[in-house]
């Protein structure tokens, strides 16, 4: 456990340093279990944020802002009702354990100052986010839990805050811990876990093992080490003073730099993907839905694959027309296409015209079956290439990417209206990405509609339009004086050939030319264009 009962302490004295005195801004939810509070505090706007998610519950505030989705949900609505406008009196620790509290003040003209609590549990898969009222009873909870289901611990609202049980030793008791490890025998990692609070296993290892180095008592040596600071992380595991043997770490000058980190290397990618899983689903079954129709249709093809037959047998029945096949169901006849023998089922109880015109019925059924087949086949080829591309868009997409993405679903009908949370109609400048370089304007779009928007409404006939050749990507338009010189080429074909498909590749082949060369495909959902007058450059992404 990277967050143990000590790291919580830290962390918790840290966020008060930084927050304490802060008036609460605004509220907003990222999902169901991840919040921000925005905070002004001495002088500065802080992000401080809240998560009970299951995999990564976490609670840290940085100077960045998160990009706000275009709902609110309810637990949203009363942290926006009691918490806006208040001012945070403190931020401690409750009990030793993974437990923060959040102590704040709201003025009122009427009521006058009223106390609210926000506590935080971090506590894996059971974390929670409460409101307490000035009598610590809970306003509301994001997860809430009867009396039936936990007799001694109900989280329901109008009932008594119970905070959750520590009955290990303090840290800081040092009679208690001398007298517990005064026989070395004693001195071993399970015992430091089950009866100190706020040891985890991993720390509880580190201590044991460094012991047999130090000449001081087991208390004084415990609390050496863990008096220092020094935010240390390593993949997905942190604390906050280096207790790890890996060579390959990182350092940090505090615990939110820290967890932010972490929040970004781990934590964002689910946290975009829970909040719009809707759209990953909708384009991952549409993609799935389209293969098994190619497969289907492409099987149906093979089956009506003899129309060309169906119209020889029947010319060679017509060119027979007077012979009589009275009382035969199979007749044998010159195939004047090629001078072999043909064999010809026919109806015995019809002319040899009438099975000749049965023939070119079928011919006809199969042939008009040939083609809406083929014309089948194309649109769905056409509608899997199309998710194809929504689905790489997806695997590169921002909150706002995604909104935009969104509302390109709901435009095509691929999702429901209801889906649509954006209460604003107002229309908003597509999140597309701009660089300048060497006195040039470079635009990459991410999504269909930033594609769109900067190749059909920004781009001018002469800027320089970019994308990697025969791969989905990004649509990246160049614009200037009308003469860009190679490095800035080089500078839009690195970036097209990064916002592509083809990002891992060694050599990718970009392909540009003057926007007056681009055609949007009529009839095409999404961004496909054709061109002419290209030239080919070849770049390697992972070279900076």
């Amino acid at each position: 456990m990277s967050q143990d009962g000590l790291f919580i302490k830290k962390l918790s004295e840290e966020l008060h340093n930084k927050l304490s005195t802060g008036r609460i801004d605004s509220a907003y939810g990222l999902n169901k279990t991840d919040y921000i509070l925005v905070v002004r505090a001495k002088g500065e706007n802080h992000s401080l944020y809240l998560s009970v998610s299951y995999n990564n519950p976490t609670i840290f505030s940085v100077n960045e802002k998160f990009e706000k989705p275009g709902f609110a949900s309810p637990f949203t609505m009363v942290l926006r009702k009691y918490l806006v406008g208040s001012f945070i009196e403190s931020i401690k620790q409750l009990n030793n354990d993974r437990v923060i509290e959040i102590t704040c003040t709201k003025k009122d003209d009427l009521l006058g100052n009223t106390k609210l609590y926000l506590v935080i549990e971090l506590i894996g898969r059971f974390s929670n986010l409460l409101l307490l009222d000035e009598d610590r009873k809970i306003v509301d909870a994001i997860k809430q839990l009867s009396i039936l289901e936990n007799e001694s611990r109900g989280i329901m609202k109008k009932m008594t805050y119970i905070p959750l049980k520590n009955e290990k030793i303090s840290i800081d008791d040092k009679e208690s811990f001398n007298k517990l490890f005064i026989d070395h025998n004693n001195q071993y990692p399970k015992n430091l876990v089950d009866n100190i609070s706020g040891v985890s296993p991993k720390l509880a290892e580190y201590l044991i093992k460094n012991y047999k180095d130090s000449n001081d008592n087991f208390y004084d040596y415990v609390h050496k080490e863990i008096d220092k600071f020094n935010p240390t992380y390593i993949g997905s595991d942190f604390y906050y003073f280096d207790i790890f043997e890996n060579q390959n770490k990182e350092y940090f000058d505090s615990l939110n730099n820290l967890l932010y980190h972490n929040y970004k290397e781990n934590a964002e990618t689910k946290i975009l993907k829970d909040n719009n899983h809707k759209l990953y689903q909708c384009v991952n079954s549409n993609i799935k839905r389209l293969e098994k129709k190619l497969i289907n249709l492409n099987n149906d093809l093979t089956k009506d694959l003899d129309s060309e037959n169906y119209r020889i047998k029947g010319e060679v029945l017509m060119a027979n027309s007077y012979l009589n096949i009275k009382g035969k169901h199979l007749v044998e006849l010159n195939n004047f296409y090629n001078n072999e023998t043909i064999k010809i089922d026919v109806d015995p109880s019809k002319s040899m015209i009438d099975n000749a015109n049965n023939y070119f019925k079928k011919y006809k059924k199969s042939k008009a079956a040939l083609e809406h087949l083929n014309e089948q086949i194309s649109i769905a080829e056409k509608e899997l290439e199309y998710f194809k591309l929504v689905s790489y868009q997806l695997s590169i997409a921002s909150l706002k990417d995604l909104e935009e993405i969104k509302d390109e679903l709901i435009k095509n009908k691929y999702i429901s209206e209801k889906y649509n949370t954006k209460k604003s109609k107002q229309k908003i400048k597509p999140n597309f990405l701009e660089i300048n370089f060497e006195n040039c304007r470079i635009l990459v779009g991410k999504n269909n509609l930033q594609n769109e928007f900067i190749t059909h409404h920004i781009g001018r006939k002469d800027d320089l339009w970019f994308h990697v050749k025969n791969s989905h990507g990004s649509h990246v338009l160049v614009q200037g004086d009308n003469k860009f010189s190679e490095a800035v080429i080089r500078k839009a074909a690195f970036l097209a050939a990064t916002y592509s498909e083809a990002k891992d590749s060694s050599s990718v082949p970009v392909d540009y030319t003057l926007i007056k060369n681009i055609k949007k495909i009529p009839g095409r959902a999404g961004s496909f264009v054709s061109y002419k007058g290209e030239k080919t450059i070849y770049i390697d992404p992972k070279e900076k």
